[in-house]
């Protein structure tokens, strides 16, 4: 079964999409929502629409499965209301200024500093699963 990356992005307008192709079968799959909830079950709308459409011209695809990822710019803008970019600064080590820049789209991050921003949320991430309350 092949596994394709499916971009989950948050326009400026709060807006979440959702896509992804395959460029062995020259498809691509979309999703649209105020929600990433919405997007992605429009996304599985689209897929079986075009599974239908796919096996009424005689062609059939075979399935796929989907990986759920953010582009850096995205997900920090999804969870901005979450996250401060003072906070994330202090799990990433990245300035705040420059995640701004990053939110904002007036700058895209190198490879590098995207890696930065995964370890960074990844290692908070997992601090927080083993916290316990009393």
């Amino acid at each position: 079964m092949e596994t394709i990356k499916a971009i989950i992005e948050v326009g400026r307008d709060g807006l979440v999409a959702i896509h992804a192709r395959s460029e062995m079968y020259n498809c691509m799959f979309l999703g649209c929502g105020s929600t990433e909830e919405e997007a992605k079950e429009d996304f599985f709308e689209c897929r079986a629409e075009i599974y239908e459409l796919s096996a009424q011209s005689g062609k059939e695809l075979p399935e796929f499965e989907f990986e759920f990822v953010y582009d850096t710019a995205s997900f920090l803008r999804y969870y901005g209301d979450t996250l401060t970019l003072t906070g994330l600064q202090k799990i990433t080590g990245i300035n705040s200024k420059q995640l701004s820049h990053y939110v904002t789209g007036h700058r895209k991050p190198s490879p590098k500093t995207v890696e930065r921003i995964h370890l960074g949320v990844t290692q908070f991430a997992q601090k927080l699963q083993h916290a316990v309350l009393v």
